[in-house]
């Protein structure tokens, strides 16, 4: 009998340390991922303002002419951050929808989705992307666009309401709310038999699975880009990196069913970050062979051998990088004092923002004649934490921000 009870004792205490371990767990993953899904936010705001300083790529306020060696260079850093970083975003973002829908039903997920996606998308598409707009017809194409309040209703009139950056968003919802239908599709053929949620397992990631991802997305980037180059867009999507965004997605929610980002195997660690340093050596020497700084785009897609070296070289480097960052900021940012909680909590709401105070911002600081590259480096840390300041104190004390951001 007293075996019995000593036994039974030592199940709830070791039941309620698996549960406490698990909840640290999660904790720490939240974290450590908050953490880089800011540093991601901060490199979108960068990745902008380098191409108004020179970059190649489209934004709404540029600084032209720039010197060549200061367009190399930010076009450099723009490849470094967009052959991943919004991959990676998805990959986050599908790493917390299965257990978002496992705790609160599809109903109440599809509900907040709509609220927290849909109304900032519909706000910025009418109100902001009129500003925006006005801005590029006068500064980028020298244009004269009349009265503002004139533009802004010929823009609601014509009905192309660009979402702008926020197509991350756009993308997002529509990314959940086919994950959600078909789940929903899948529950009724398997019938009442079915279990509420899919089941999660406790596998660690294998070379296998990542050799998978790149084998899977390596053609279809070729075969799209055939006919959507990189830079090219449908209803103001890159379609061209969208085989990328919907594997990485995929593989988010799937790192959850199966635990691979509890702690990834020190063996796909090591491996993949050395890669991922490889890869972004390697950028520069692609750009130099395709031909890039010579201004030839024949690596944006179509049928030549350039677009087949960044279409195989492109998920190597996403799927590497995305590892290298996910490893360090495990093991060195899954933590946060009263700054990194308050950037956290604001993160989204910069990158929402970020256009009217880095658009305004580099215009009034144009007349400060520096180097572009430069005036990019001494610029960038000053308007990223004046979109984190005016987030802070302005944007989220807005009635019901809260509730949306």
């Amino acid at each position: 009998m007293t075996t019995n009870v000593g036994a039974s004792i030592r199940e709830i205490t070791q039941a309620k340390e698996t549960i406490a371990t698990r909840v640290a767990v999660a904790a720490s993953r939240m974290t450590f991922m908050d953490n880089l899904r800011v540093f991601l936010t901060i490199l979108v705001v960068m990745l902008h303002l380098a191409i108004t300083y020179g970059s190649e790529g489209s934004w709404f306020y540029t600084e032209r002419p720039s010197t060549e060696l200061a367009s190399i260079l930010l076009t450099l850093f723009s490849g470094i951050c967009q052959f991943f970083f919004m991959g990676l975003f998805f990959l986050i973002s599908g790493y917390f929808i299965p257990g978002s829908i496992d705790r609160k039903g599809s109903g109440k997920y599809i509900k907040d989705r709509l609220v927290r996606l849909g109304i900032p998308l519909v706000l910025f598409s009418l109100l902001v992307s009129p500003f925006t707009e006005y801005f590029k017809a006068a500064t980028v194409y020298h244009s004269n666009p009349g009265s503002f309040v004139a533009f802004t209703m010929d823009f609601w009139k014509g009905g192309d309401y660009a979402p702008g950056p926020l197509w991350f968003v756009e993308v997002l919802l529509v990314f959940s709310l086919a994950y959600v239908l078909g789940r929903t599709i899948l529950s009724w053929i398997e019938g009442p038999a079915a279990k509420s949620s899919p089941t999660s397992v406790n596998k660690p990631l294998t070379h296998a699975w990542i050799l998978a991802f790149i084998l899977i997305v390596a053609p279809l980037n070729y075969i799209v880009r055939i006919f959507s180059p990189i830079g090219d867009e449908w209803q103001h999507i890159q379609l061209a990196f969208m085989p990328q965004y919907i594997l990485m997605f995929s593989a988010g929610m799937l790192a959850y069913r199966r635990g691979w980002l509890s702690d990834l195997p020190s063996g796909i660690r090591k491996f993949w970050s050395a890669i991922a340093v490889l890869a972004m050596l390697a950028l520069p020497v692609i750009m130099v062979l395709t031909g890039i700084t010579e201004g030839d785009t024949a690596l944006a897609g179509g049928l030549n051998w350039q677009s087949a070296v960044v279409s195989i070289w492109e998920p190597i480097y996403c799927v590497a990088m995305s590892i290298l960052l996910l490893n360090i900021f495990q093991r060195r940012f899954d933590r946060q004092g009263s700054l990194g909680r308050i950037m956290s909590k604001n993160a989204y709401s910069v990158y929402i923002i970020h256009p009217l105070v880095i658009i305004p911002g580099a215009y009034l600081l144009r007349s400060v004649s520096l180097d572009p590259l430069l005036k990019w480096a001494l610029v960038s840390p000053i308007l990223v934490a004046l979109c984190f300041l005016v987030s802070h104190f302005l944007v989220r004390r807005i009635p019901m921000a809260d509730k949306i951001l």
